[in-house]
This record gives C-alpha cells, structure tokens and sequence, in this order.
C-alpha cells in the first residue's frame, strides 16, 4: 500500500511523517513545488519545530518516508 501527500507544509509534512512512523508496512510519499522545503525535509534540521517530529522522520525516512520535490521521479 502507498499513500501520496501533496505539499509538505506545516499539515502535510507531520502528518505523514506520523503516518510513517506507526505504519511502517506503508510507503508513504510526500511532494511538493519547493524544492527547498523538501531539501529541509530531508536535511538534520527540520524547518518546522514540533516536539519529537525530528525523530519520527529520523526513523522513517529512507525506509518508507520517502520526500520529492515535483520535478523528481517517484521509484517503486
């Protein structure tokens, strides 16, 4: 199963990255049109502070939190 967020805001983002964290059987996509944010996304130093956010996506990106921005390729 997949799900597939558009936009990695302040709504998106956490919300995916719990939804990665508690089912981690699920491939959880997020895209957005700012590159940049997804660069922040996938950096050590989240742009958007939420208690605990930085370990949930330490914990699942790379494993099924994947982040693209629009002009990347979404692999299988």
């Amino acid at each position: 199963m997949r799900i597939c967020c558009i936009g990695a805001g302040y709504v998106g983002g956490p919300t995916m990255a719990m939804i990665a964290a508690k089912c981690p059987h699920i491939r959880v996509d997020v895209v957005d049109l700012n590159a940049d944010r997804i660069a922040a996304w996938n950096s050590d130093e989240l742009a958007i502070y939420e208690p605990g956010l930085d370990d949930l996506v330490r914990q699942s990106r790379g494993r099924n939190l994947v982040l693209l921005h629009s002009g990347q390729r979404v692999h299988p």
